[in-house]
């Protein structure tokens, strides 16, 4: 039973080191892969992430943010006041009560800072560790999936602990 186990974590891995290998290009098979990746540990995922990426995942979707990041990630984006110019210029569909979350946090000029496709994706990464750690995947595949080192892994499972 325990080899079992061992070898879906191993074809989990496999796969986990493929998809963390870089930046998925968009509207890949790669970067659908992903959002599934991401749907499927949300929780785990939203927390990781820079709090703009992670309000924009979860009330429009992990499909629509990575869709916005690539457009205009790392730069300043402009807000409107009303939620439906906004869902017009970015081609978005946000709830008026989950725009005005984001829009309180607009600087005097009315933009956002909105985090890099490079930071969100490191971010994800940084969450699928942690996810693997959780179910006791061996320090030694750690480094082969994520080219991490063992020092690395301590550090991450001591700030886990606490």
């Amino acid at each position: 039973m325990g080899d079992l186990k061992k070898g879906e974590q191993q074809e989990s891995l496999d796969e986990w080191f493929e998809l963390f290998s870089g930046l998925p290009l968009q509207h890949s098979e790669r970067e659908s892969r992903l959002i599934r990746f991401c749907e499927r540990h949300k929780m785990n995922i939203l927390s990781a992430m820079p709090w703009v990426a992670s309000e924009l995942a979860e009330h429009c979707g992990f499909a629509c943010l990575f869709n916005l990041i690539h457009l205009y990630g790392g730069r300043k984006i402009y807000l409107p006041k009303e939620v439906t110019r906004f869902c017009q210029i970015y081609n978005l569909t946000i709830s008026a009560h989950s725009y005005q979350k984001i829009y309180k946090k607009i600087d005097s000029s009315g933009y956002l800072d909105t985090p890099s496709t490079w930071g969100v994706f490191i971010a994800i990464r940084r969450a699928a560790m942690q996810v693997a750690m959780k179910e006791d995947v061996s320090p030694k595949l750690l480094t082969q999936t994520f080219g991490i080192t063992m020092r690395s892994i301590r550090l991450i499972k001591s700030r886990n602990t606490c």
